[in-house]
């Protein structure tokens, strides 16, 4: 029998810097967001009930390695399927796709990829974007890139200066943009006609497939009846909606 079954619980690995995708309130202590939702929907689905699920902070850089140390039953935290990826963990079908973009001053100079040549760029360690960029940077004479260990970090970069850009997702920047002190300071910008898609994909150990075709099951069920657009819409749309526990 899988551990969650043992336990009646799954152990989510979430982020809890971004307000809209993965964020704790350090005011209530609530998980709160798209991804974390989205765990709080899959627990319904697989254990019958939405308040099934615990949820566990991961950077960027260690959400694989929180699978392979068994501190999480899976990651929900923006993690983009890849090749190399799938060599260490198993992904389910995934569950949204994006692209990349860069989120800049308004009135910036910036307007198109080529003009980050000679800028600084903010980015996260462990992510796919730091991956784009650092393999661009032959094409942007003068580019440097400003490393931080959270996503929300990026956009904390360009609003102190320390950054002229910062190169994530298109989802995430519009959510960090919108929980902005000032959103109206920032422009997003889509570059995503220079990279592949990024879709995201729910991460297990590649010793749990029963674990991995429960999620696919689920995640299927809930895209039929439009559940999953339905929680992404909401949080895009600045919307605390959160699917209420059951048993």
């Amino acid at each position: 029998m899988e551990r969650f079954q043992t336990r009646g619980k799954l152990i989510a690995g979430v982020s809890f810097d971004i307000p809209g995708m993965g964020y704790k309130d350090l005011r209530t202590g609530v998980v709160e967001g798209f991804e974390p939702d989205l765990a709080r929907a899959i627990a319904k689905e697989i254990l019958g009930a939405s308040d099934r699920v615990d949820f566990h902070q991961v950077h960027d850089a260690e959400r694989i390695q929180a699978l392979q140390d068994d501190v999480v039953d899976m990651v929900i935290s923006q993690l983009t399927i890849t090749s190399d990826r799938e060599e260490q963990v198993t992904f389910s079908i995934p569950y949204c796709v994006t692209r990349e973009a860069i989120l800049v001053p308004t009135g910036s100079t910036i307007k198109r990829f080529e003009d980050l040549a000679g800028k600084r760029i903010a980015v996260t360690a462990g992510s796919v974007s730091i991956r784009r960029m650092q393999a661009s940077l032959p094409s942007l004479p003068g580019a440097t890139l400003v490393v931080t260990p959270l996503s929300f970090g990026n956009l904390e970069a360009v609003a102190r200066g320390e950054a002229d850009a910062a190169s994530n997702d298109m989802i995430n920047l519009t959510l960090m943009r919108k929980r902005a002190e000032h959103p109206d300071h920032y422009e997003i910008i889509d570059i995503g006609d220079r990279f592949d898609p990024k879709p995201f994909g729910v991460a297990v150990k590649k010793s749990r497939p029963a674990l991995a075709a429960r999620l696919n099951e689920a995640i299927e069920s809930l895209k039929a009846r439009g559940e999953i657009k339905d929680l992404l819409d909401a949080a895009l749309a600045g919307m605390s909606r959160r699917t209420a526990p059951s048993s």
